[in-house]
């Protein structure tokens, strides 16, 4: 079965070397990209569904943790690989949350990304040996009970509200979309079982170490 290969990457001159890379394996072919999340979004919506959809983290108008967590929402079934410059224990985690079922480095070579995309493909996980090993304890393993676990970037928009910053400002700061920012705000509000902005500032103030 030919696996069939959506991209997602902010840099094009990226892309353009990941086609080169596989353009010799008759049996994956690269049949979307796209400079960020939306247009992933946008493209797979559009276009004959991808057998993988590998994506970067960081990107303008819509980051690929946001993407992930809606193409996870319409296309369960599609396994969504991180292949990204960043290996943070924290990255890791944000990326699993959102429904990534393997995350690569870009220092892999061309052998470690084809085993990804098959191990995926195959049903199962696969993660890059770059990537700290302690990280399931953040990812896998579960919390303690009543315990809860706010990823890097949830903390640092916590903050951010809690000094008054409004969504739009938050955006702009972090170079966020504003759908994005929305999201991460609706899942703080979820984890922390908190409805109103107020409670979340209390919550900030009580247990964010904040520098104003």
């Amino acid at each position: 079965m030919k696996i069939k290969v959506a991209i997602a990457d902010d840099h094009k001159l990226f892309i353009d070397g990941i086609k080169s890379i596989l353009s010799t394996e008759i049996d994956v072919d690269i049949i979307m990209e796209a400079g960020n999340g939306l247009e992933l979004i946008k493209a797979i919506e559009n276009g004959p569904l991808p057998t993988i959809i590998v994506t970067d983290i960081r990107m303008p108008v819509m980051d690929g943790i946001a993407a992930t967590k809606e193409l996870t929402k319409k296309y369960p079934d599609i396994p969504i690989l991180a292949l990204t410059m960043y290996d943070q224990g924290a990255d890791v985690v944000e990326m699993l949350e959102a429904g990534a079922k393997g995350y690569v480095t870009k220092e892999a070579d061309k052998q470690e990304l084809l085993l990804a995309l098959k191990r995926l493909v195959a049903g199962e996980k696969y993660f890059s040996k770059t990537i700290p090993e302690d990280f399931c304890k953040w990812a896998s393993c579960a919390p303690e009970e009543n315990e809860i676990i706010l990823t890097r970037r949830e903390k640092e928009i916590l903050a951010l509200i809690a000094k008054g910053r409004t969504t739009l400002q938050i955006a702009h700061e972090l170079k966020l979309s504003k759908f994005t920012i929305d999201t991460h705000r609706k899942n703080i509000h979820k984890k922390l079982k908190i409805k109103s902005n107020t409670g979340l500032v209390n919550y900030a103030l009580k247990n964010l170490n904040l520098n104003y």
